[in-house]
C-alpha cells in the first residue's frame, strides 16, 4: 500500500510540476543578440538599437555590418534568412544591427516622420520629411557605437530597408553615397511625396569612383488591380533602377528581381534571403560583399 501511495504521489508531484513549467511564459530570444539605446541627442529622441553578432565572432577579426530600419519587424526576418547559409559556410559571416522607432512613439508615426526627404499629400498633417535628421543620427550616433565597441568592416556597411525603409535607402545613397557599399531595397515607396525620390534623383550627381552594389526587389502584386489602388510599385522600382543602372558607374553593380506571386506584405522576407545571398554567398557574392579600399 505504502509503496502505490508513493507511486500516485509521484506521479501528482511529476503533473505539478509539468503545469507549473507550463504556466511559465519564457520569452523566445534570438541567438548571440542583444538589444540597446541610443539617444538622438540633437532631436531629444530614444530608439532601440537590436545587435547580432556572428556565431564565431572574433575582436581579431573585421566583419561586415548589415543595418536596417523598422528592426522589430526585419530584424529577425533577416536574421533569420542569413542563419542556414552561414551556418553552412556558403555564406560570409556578418553582423547585423536593427535600428527600431523611436521609443514612446507611433511606430507608423516613427517611419513616416524618419523615412521620407518630404511630405505626402495624404499624410498632410502628420510629421513628415525628417529623413535628413535620421540619417544625420545613423551616421552621427549609431555607426559609431558600433564600429567602436565591434570589430568592424568600416568600409564595407550595407543597408537593407523595405517600403518606406526601401525609399529611405534610396534617399542615403543620394545625399551620403559613401556611407554604405551595399543596399538591399525592398518594395520602396517611390510613390511618396508625388514621386520626389525620382526628381531628387534626376537632380543628383554621384560621384564617378562611387563603388555600390544594389540589390532592389518587389513583389510581382504590387501594382493596381492586385495589391495596390493606384501605385504601380514594379513600375516604379523598375524605374529607379534603369536610371541607376544607366548612370556611368563602372565600380557598381546592380539587380532587379521581382518575386512571383508576392505583394507589399509578403515579399520582404524573399527579399532580404535573395539579396543577401547576392551579396555575400561564397561562390559569387564574395566579388561584391567585400570591403572597399578606405576612402
Amino acid at each position: 500500500m505504502m509503496r502505490l501511495i508513493k507511486i500516485y504521489t509521484g506521479i501528482l508531484l511529476w503533473l505539478f510540476a509539468g503545469n507549473l513549467l507550463a504556466d511559465q511564459k519564457i520569452p523566445f530570444e534570438l541567438p548571440r543578440s542583444e538589444v540597446i539605446s541610443i539617444p538622438d541627442r540633437k532631436n531629444d529622441r530614444v530608439y532601440e538599437i537590436h545587435i547580432q553578432l556572428p556565431a564565431k565572432y572574433q575582436e581579431d577579426k573585421k566583419y561586415p555590418v548589415v543595418y536596417m530600419t523598422d528592426s522589430p519587424y526585419t530584424f529577425p526576418i533577416v536574421t533569420g534568412a542569413a542563419r542556414y547559409p552561414v551556418n553552412n559556410e556558403r555564406m560570409r559571416d556578418v553582423m547585423f544591427v536593427g535600428i527600431s522607432w523611436q521609443t514612446g512613439y507611433s511606430p507608423a508615426a516613427s517611419r513616416r516622420r524618419d523615412y521620407t526627404p518630404t511630405v505626402d499629400a495624404l499624410w498632410a498633417n502628420d510629421p513628415a520629411a525628417e529623413a535628413d535628421k535620421h540619417l544625420e543620427f545613423i551616421r552621427n550616433e549609431v555607426i559609431p557605437y558600433i564600429d567602436t565597441r565591434f570589430s568592424t568592416e568600416i568600409t564595407n556597411r550595407t543597408y537593407v530597408g523595405n517600403s518606406l525603409g526601401g525609399l529611405f535607402g534610396f534617399y542615403i545613397l543620394l545625399n551620403n553615397p559613401y556611407l554604405f557599399k551595399n543596399y538591399v531595397i525592398g518594395s520602396p515607396s517611390v510613390w511618396w511625396g508625388e514621386k520626389h525620390i525620382l526628381a531628387a534623383e534626376a537632380k543628383t550627381k554621384l560621384p564617378a569612383d562611387l563603388a555600390v552594389n544594389i540589390f532592389i526587389a518587389v513583389g510581382a502584386d504590387e501594382i493596381p488591380g492586385r495589391d495596390s489602388p493606384k501605385n504601380d510599385m514594379v513600375g516604379q522600382a523598375r524605374e529607379m533602377f534603369d536610371r541607376l543602372k544607366a548612370r556611368d558607374l563602372k565600380n557598381s553593380k546592380f539587380e532587379m528581381r521581382v518575386i512571383e506571386h508576392a505583394n507589399h506584405a509578403t515579399a520582404f522576407p524573399v527579399t532580404s534571403a535573395q539579396g543577401l545571398w547576392w551579396l555575400f554567398n561564397n561562390d559569387t557574392g564574395d566579388k561584391r560583399g567585400v570591403a572597399n579600399p578606405a576612402p
